[in-house]
């Protein structure tokens, strides 16, 4: 079996040699949540993922869905050390850490980075890795967990995804509820599996009017992927879609999220991830 640890010890000395480092630098943070299960948030954020790195950016999956952890699965990796292990001494984080699909790398059971205690060696772990990535995309469990919330609340950017489904938009409404006044910033609604762009600027259009109407504060941002059959076959296959079919309908709404998440400088902040969560 290949030494994992020697991925992220490669990143960090490859960060090193191709810029100085700049104190309090670090990697971009992008959480997907929904409202409820079955409406594609792990696949989407997998996929996000792949497309940033297809676009030149160094990303790493924090697969941190308590208890439905099923990232590796969907890239074909089977899975048996992660972030679990690290809390018990067994492993280091860069032996859990997978190379996944694109050259994204993937931290199964990062739900436990919540129940960190104080060591310095495993904060500087997990320092280490805002440093040598340029995005860390955390895929959480839904909106109304304690993962989920205080995930969106140290994120740059939350999406929050739901389906044209009724009962998955009442739920997205329901999130955004509970998070008023304990979440900073506003989540984007991603409406997945739309359609078309008229049905999906209806349901955001609608979701914003509801959010002005009865939570009184300023509605959310909203975008949108496709409803594309080839989605279905490649999680049959294992792969991100945006790798098995690089022109689909999704591919292109998925590099479009991709390009908006990669523009502008990466945040330059005070305290480590560790310790804003």
């Amino acid at each position: 079996m290949r030494d994992q640890a020697s991925t992220l010890r490669n990143l960090i000395q490859r960060r090193s040699a191709d810029a100085p480092t700049v104190a309090g630098v670090r990697a971009r943070i992008v959480t997907f949540t929904s409202g409820k299960g079955g409406v594609g948030k792990s696949n989407l954020a997998l996929n996000v993922a792949v497309g940033m790195a297809q676009a030149g950016a160094r990303v790493c999956l924090l697969d941190a869905n308590p208890g439905l952890s099923n990232i590796d699965l969907l890239c074909g990796l089977n899975c048996y050390w992660n972030f679990g292990h690290v809390l018990t001494g067994a492993k280091s984080l860069g032996e859990v850490i997978l190379k996944g699909p694109s050259g994204i790398n993937i931290v199964p059971g990062a739900s436990g980075l919540l129940e960190l205690a104080a060591s310095h060696d495993l904060a500087e772990q997990v320092a280490a890795i805002e440093t040598a990535y340029d995005v860390l995309v955390v895929d959480t469990g839904t909106g109304l967990t304690e993962t989920a919330r205080r995930f969106a609340k140290v994120a740059d950017i939350t999406f929050l995804v739901t389906t044209p489904e009724p009962t998955a938009i009442a739920d997205a409404y329901a999130t955004l509820k509970a998070w008023q006044g304990s979440v900073t910033s506003m989540p984007d609604v991603l409406v997945n599996r739309a359609g078309s762009v008229a049905e999906a600027k209806q349901i955001l259009e609608r979701f914003r009017q509801t959010v002005e109407m009865f939570l009184r504060c300023p509605p959310p941002s909203g975008c949108w992927v496709a409803e594309d059959s080839s989605v279905a076959q490649a999680v049959a296959a294992r792969r991100p879609f945006v790798e098995t079919v690089p022109e689909g309908a999704a591919t292109r709404d998925v590099r479009a999220i991709a390009k908006r998440l990669l523009a502008g400088a990466k945040p330059v902040r005070t305290q480590t991830l560790l310790e804003r969560l």
